[in-house]
């Protein structure tokens, strides 16, 4: 019978919060255990005491096409607020210019004027290693946009934000940020970027809103605990799972330091740093248009300082991708797939950055692929 199902999701972070609500839906009862004291995972945002919406694990900004089923997915739990991403650089001299790099970064950094984008290309091919086949973000820089952009604007970035050179970055690190030859200032490129209405955490708590769901916060995962269930997924380190037989699996972590700033809007809700400060970026949460308007006379801004995670441990955020760390992976991935009851996600189950949509769309599909698996669709 369909009620005999029971489930356990470790995690009520957006991964976790979608296969829960597909299971509910199907009549599968659902017990969530999460180690911290909300819901959301690092997309948990709240109103602080000045009236300004924080995102408490840094910014987090949902943008897709949209025909997603993603998309579909989580609008049944949030009405929208339509917002463009706009990200600008901070550079010696005090200025800031747009980044992703585009025509207007180019005129700021090399005093030139482009009068279409077939002479930005140009110039682009002209100043980069266009020879070059990359074989990591490094290369990948220099073949991008050249040395000199690169080393503005993504090698001190990189160094701080990975811990490491960049030669030893597979490329999929590097790939994430394009470059233009338009005048087009925003972060994405995509035909839907919006924010939920009411924030993030309002959002999950709608998806997990169901006669099915069980939530169990401030509560640790213990092992063995899932014998008492007929399948689990889990949203945990599959390095620590394993006892970390093959070796520990590298992450990056963020320490977040927020202050309250008596000044003028910045240019942009996120100014990258170029320098080699230990910060990366600092965001401006009430520029963001889901944040309501503040109360007092200063902004909070929080400052971001990327740290290995032995420096903030059990705040997982990046998994560091080299060829050393994936062959591990792979270690734990196939052993991983023994075991029939128990299923792995999220970024340190997948071991995978990924962003919202795509994490949306990668639970559906484990959820719904469970559901055909035990003939419930």
């Amino acid at each position: 019978m369909l009620h005999q199902k029971k489930v356990l999701i470790v995690g009520a972070g957006l991964s976790g919060s979608t296969i829960a609500r597909v299971l509910a839906e199907n009549e599968i009862k659902v017990e969530i255990i999460e180690k911290r004291n909300h819901v959301a995972g690092n997309i948990f945002d709240f109103v602080n005491s000045n009236n300004e919406r924080i995102h408490k694990y840094g910014p987090h900004l949902l943008h897709c096409e949209r025909s997603s089923k993603a998309l579909k997915f989580l609008s049944r739990f949030t009405e929208w607020v339509n917002y463009e991403h706009k990200v600008r650089a901070l550079l010696k001299n005090g200025q800031t210019t747009p980044l992703p790099i585009n025509k207007i970064t180019l005129e700021d950094i090399f005093g030139k004027k482009f009068s279409n984008e077939n002479d930005v290309r140009n110039f682009l091919d002209s100043i980069r290693n266009k020879n070059l086949v990359a074989k990591n973000t490094d290369e990948l820089f220099e073949a991008s946009v050249g040395n000199k952009l690169a080393d503005i604007f993504f090698r001190p970035y990189t160094r701080k934000m990975w811990g490491l050179d960049p030669k030893k970055l597979s490329i999929s690190i590097g790939a994430r940020l394009p470059v233009r030859t338009d005048d087009n200032v925003n972060y994405f490129n995509d035909n839907f970027q919006a924010l939920p209405k009411y924030g993030y955490t309002k959002m999950i708590e709608e998806m997990l809103f169901h006669k099915n769901i069980k939530i169990n916060l401030n509560t640790n995962y213990v092992r063995g605990i899932e014998s008492d269930f007929d399948h689990s997924f889990l949203s945990i380190p599959i390095d620590e799972f394993f006892d970390f037989k093959f070796g520990k699996l590298p992450y990056r972590s963020i320490i977040f330091e927020d202050r309250k700033e008596f000044s003028s809007d910045l240019p942009a809700p996120v100014i990258n740093f170029t320098d080699n400060s230990k910060y990366t970026r600092k965001t401006q949460w009430n520029l963001l248009p889901n944040s309501n308007l503040k109360n007092k006379d200063y902004n909070t801004i929080t400052y971001e300082i990327p740290c290995d995670i032995k420096d903030n441990p059990g705040e997982y955020y990046y998994p560091v991708r080299t060829d050393e760390s994936n062959q591990i992976f792979q270690k734990y991935k196939k052993v991983s797939q023994e075991l029939k009851n128990i299923t792995f996600c999220g970024r340190t189950g997948l071991y995978k950055y990924i962003d919202m949509v795509p994490a949306v769309l990668i639970h559906l599909k484990i959820a719904n692929d469970f559901l055909e698996k035990i003939s419930l669709i």
